[in-house]
């Protein structure tokens, strides 16, 4: 590490870690005119900043780059961020985050999302349609110092526009291919000059990019609606209460996925037979006070969200009638921080806080074998394994036995309530002008107490029956016997973890001048550990195999549970297994990591030129990756992994009205510790960690009057290497997609041309394999494709 970190020093004098675009100012005439200089600061209960001088890496977008690239939802800011890949695939269900190596396919989050200060617990949530956002911060390494469980590889923090800072009426239409179209008003006013409420509507439509072959419909149609209302009221000079409240419902048909020949590297068909759908009803509101005093700043935040959604899933993903899975969520998640903080300015500064939640989730996650599925995954799988019982010398004499199912479909319901809450107590103090006015150090330390719960029960609605057919050699004489029987299936119980994590943090900060400064940090972040829901149905699986193998025996004399283990299966609980068994195959356990960086930020030029760069090296351990488990995806701890890298980007005005803008991240995320079992993956690349993240873009305006003028931008957006599998098997080469707009400003409307991915570019969105029921050997490959070429109009009328 030190030989990656020590020879970067000499590189951050000159060039650290540059600012996003500011927004635009206007010249006498009123043309807008990019101004780099603007001083943007960043702000929050638990620390105050500009953004030039805030020690850490950081991207910020603002409300004018987020309406010019046409951003619409957290997953559109994916590559524009050095390190961050946020693959759109799937469902809104679905919304991995990684950053720099690090991230989460399913179950706990690695990078946490905060909208007005309110934490979204479950990334079930992350997804959603923007509208009046203010400005977004991404903050990239662990932020577990001050937000703790979640944020080990970053966070992103998104604020809308207060009433009182911005008023005015917006009404948006938007139109595109694929019968894209929408539409969003909103109004914000003033009622007195302390007091003001805000509201939106919003409304989106599509009908996706892909055709599902098999039923000739489209794949992955959207419909999403919702509104949002806010009031912030300024009480005294001291006192300022925000209420908020967001509410957003969406349906999407259809997952298009489809099949891949991994050894010819080719795309077929998206093509199966039964329903595959997302539907979901996101509550999220939020209470703050603040209260300002003379010494300090204390602010109370209570958050509150309701997440009610149902997923139908055609599992095999092909037009086969093997099983197919639903779930049904219901959530509800309070938060409640209070933090105080010192004010700016001050040699010592520093901020505390308590932090509390509680989340109750009810999942409901049924999965029904279909006749095809029985066939192949139950009466198959155990002749089979009969088959090869025989041919045991230890068993010489066994009759021949077969089995026949009577079930025309196995219902496999399974009902899991998973209550969670934690409380945490953090601190972090700066003091500055140590020994020189330009340097400060920064010591942070988080604990957290989390307590996890499950209360499980999975059974079959009907007993798995059937006969099984033993043909016997009596006197010379063969005779077959017709054992019926009539196996009841089901796992009970509740499982628990409590962990206590400690989050420090190290900096030091040196200024240099007034236009540079470095910095150096070392931070510890954690994801918490968690359940399984997918192992049930494996789990259920083994016990059919346990049980009808028990069954058998007794049939021939043979006594109770001796089948499954002579047949080399592995031995997995059954009904009345002990709690230890299950909870050692459904829990996952926590991730834990420190992250080293260095960086530094300077403005040069005549501040017609901003410079960004930071380099880390990250030592994780247990870190947590979905890996393919029987009938389906499960997070398993994969022992450790490094990586390290950097991310570097360059503002810069040339001439007036001219903005350029590039910037770059480099990822090397490898394993340095994982056995499966079955394969060492040692030396391989961590899946869904690009190599390369790139995005340029340049935007021009030309006045037309007073009154109007013209943007055009023009954006290339860049990624890869991305593996797939943890066997570095399947991967995604670098790509491009190049995007464009033109902006047409007025007085009262505004109207934009826009296109994404104007080459057609075909890529790889997404690559994952499931079980194969025909053939358990070699699993099944798909993948989603990227998004076509898509293009639009917005036209925005504002009073």
């Amino acid at each position: 590490m030190r030989k990656f970190l020590l020879p970067a020093l000499g590189l951050l004098v000159p060039l650290a870690s540059a600012a996003n675009p500011l927004p635009a100012s206007t010249d006498s005439l009123g043309n807008r005119i990019y101004n780099l200089n603007a001083v943007t600061v960043i702000s929050n209960p638990k620390w105050e900043s500009k953004l030039l001088e805030f020690p850490g890496a950081i991207t910020y977008l603002d409300a004018e780059e987020l309406d010019q690239k046409s951003i619409r939802s957290v997953k559109d800011i994916s590559t524009l961020v050095p390190n961050l890949f946020i693959p759109d695939y799937g469902s809104k269900l679905i919304s991995s985050a990684y950053i720099r190596g690090i991230g989460s396919r399913i179950n706990s989050p690695a990078v946490g999302l905060y909208v007005d200060n309110i934490p979204y617990l479950d990334k079930s949530a992350f997804d959603f349609d923007f509208t009046d956002i203010a400005h977004i911060e991404v903050l990239k390494g662990p932020q577990g110092t001050l937000y703790g469980r979640n944020t080990m590889a970053g966070l992103v923090s998104i604020k809308t526009i207060s009433p009182l800072d911005k008023q005015g009426t917006k009404v948006k239409l938007s139109f595109g291919n694929y019968n894209l179209w929408g539409v969003s008003a909103s109004t914000s006013q003033k009622i007195t000059d302390d007091l003001a409420i805000a509201a939106n509507a919003r409304y989106r439509s599509n009908d996706g990019y892909f055709e599902n072959q098999y039923t000739h419909e489209t794949s992955g149609s959207t419909r999403s609606g919702g509104g949002r209302i806010q009031i912030d009221w300024r009480v005294n000079r001291q006192w300022r209460l925000n209420l908020s409240g967001d509410f957003e419902s969406s349906d999407q048909q259809g997952y298009p996925y489809a099949s891949y020949d991994k050894a010819q590297g080719t795309v077929g068909d998206i093509s199966y037979n039964d329903e595959a759908s997302y539907r979901r009803n996101l509550l999220t509101s939020g209470f703050s006070a603040q209260y300002l005093h003379d010494r300090f700043i204390f602010t109370s935040t209570t958050g509150y969200q309701y997440l009610d959604d149902d997923m139908h899933l055609d599992q095999d993903f092909t037009p086969l009638s093997i099983f197919t899975l639903q779930q049904k969520q219901k959530m509800h998640a309070v938060s409640q921080e209070f933090a105080i903080k010192s004010h700016k300015g001050k040699r010592w500064e520093w901020v505390g806080g308590l932090f509390g939640f509680y989340q109750d989730i009810n999942t409901l996650g049924p999965v029904d074998f279909r006749q095809q599925g029985i066939d192949l995954l139950i009466t198959k799988q155990t002749n089979d394994q009969l088959a090869a019982l025989k041919q045991n010398p230890a068993l010489a004499g066994m009759p021949d036995i077969t089995v026949a199912i009577d079930n025309p479909n196995l219902y496999i319901d399974g009902s899991y309530k998973t209550p969670t809450y934690g409380a945490a107590a953090f601190g972090q103090a700066t003091l500055n002008r140590i020994f020189t006015d330009g340097l400060s150090a920064t010591v942070g330390l988080r604990v957290d107490y989390e307590r996890a719960r499950i209360y499980h029960h999975t059974h079959a609605t009907s007993p798995l029956s059937g006969n099984a057919h033993v043909a016997i050699n009596a006197g010379g004489r063969p005779i077959t016997i017709d054992q019926p029987f009539a196996l009841p299936l089901g796992i009970d119980g509740r499982e628990s973890m409590e962990t206590l994590e400690l989050s420090p943090k190290f900096e030091l900060k040196y200024t240099l001048g007034t236009r540079s400064f470095i910095y150096a940090s070392a931070t510890r972040g954690y994801r918490s550990g968690g359940y399984n829901f997918q192992m049930f149905s494996n789990l259920i699986q083994a016990q059919i195999r346990s049980s009808m193998m028990s069954e058998l025996m007794k049939s021939m004399g043979g006594g109770g549970n001796t089948g499954s283990n002579q047949s080399g299966s592995s031995a997995m609980p059954a009904t009345g297994s002990s709690s230890t068994d299950v909870n050692s195959a459904i829990s996952y356990k926590p991730e834990h990591s420190w992250n080293y960086e260095i960086g530094g930020r300077s403005q040069l030029i005549d501040h017609r030129l901003f410079a960004d760069l930071s380099l880390f090296y990250i030592d994780c351990r247990d870190q947590q990756i979905a890996a393919v488990s029987g009938y389906g995806r499960v997070t398993k701890n994969s022992g450790r992994t490094a990586s390290y890298g950097l991310e570097a980007a360059l503002r810069a005005i040339p001439v007036d009205r001219l903005m350029l803008s590039a910037s770059y991240g480099y990822t090397h995320a490898t394993f340095r510790e994982y056995n499966d079992g079955e394969n060492d993956y040692k030396g391989h690349f961590v899946p869904f960690a690009p190599a390369h993240t790139l995005a340029l873009s340049g935007a021009y305006t030309q006045p037309i009057d007073r009154q109007h003028d013209v943007t055009f931008e023009l954006q290339y957006l860049g990624q890869g290497k991305i593996y797939w599998t943890e066997a570095n098997d399947v991967a995604q080469n670098f790509y491009g997609l190049l995007n464009a707009s033109v902006l047409f400003t007025g007085k009262y409307a505004d109207i934009k041309l826009w296109g994404k991915n104007l080459l057609n570019r075909h890529y790889q969105a997404f690559y994952f394999e499931t079980m194969n029921a025909e053939n358990l050997s070699s699993p099944n490959s798909f993948v989603q494709e990227g998004r076509p070429l898509t293009f639009g109009v917005d036209i925005t009328f504002h009073f």
